[in-house]
């Protein structure tokens, strides 16, 4: 018997076409968006959960997705339903210390949608 803690967020986990388990229905859907830019050509690879480290204190954030661009260069791709408290302040970091471009995807598990793209300074403040 397994036995599993309810979301503090009230979502429930979700398995996409592919298999894969997510933590949201909404980050299930991004993740066969994410599926269907690959079969374009657009994206050559999606990672699960990336651990990032922003600034030199090292705090930890976790995207849904990293993917690699076919030219390449790699971003970021952040599923977002809830915002939790500590959201605000991982965003903002990420602008200043992210290391590449991090797509905010919104809406609702049947409609996902690009709602926010992050583009870090990288050094020029």
């Amino acid at each position: 018997m397994k036995f599993t803690l309810p979301s503090k967020f009230g979502n429930q986990s979700q398995t996409c076409a592919l298999g894969f388990s997510h933590r949201s229905k909404l980050e299930a859907a991004v993740c066969q968006t994410l599926m269907l830019r690959v079969k374009a050509g657009e994206i050559k690879s999606i990672q699960h959960e990336d651990h990032i480290y922003l600034t030199d204190a090292r705090i930890g954030y976790v995207p849904d997705f990293r993917c690699e661009a076919i030219n390449g260069e790699s971003f970021w791709v952040e599923a977002k339903g809830y915002e939790a408290p500590v959201w605000p302040l991982k965003k903002k970091l990420w602008r200043f210390y992210g290391p590449g471009l991090l797509e905010i995807w919104g809406g609702t598990h049947s409609n996902p949608r690009l709602i926010e793209t992050v583009i870090p300074k990288k050094g020029d403040q």
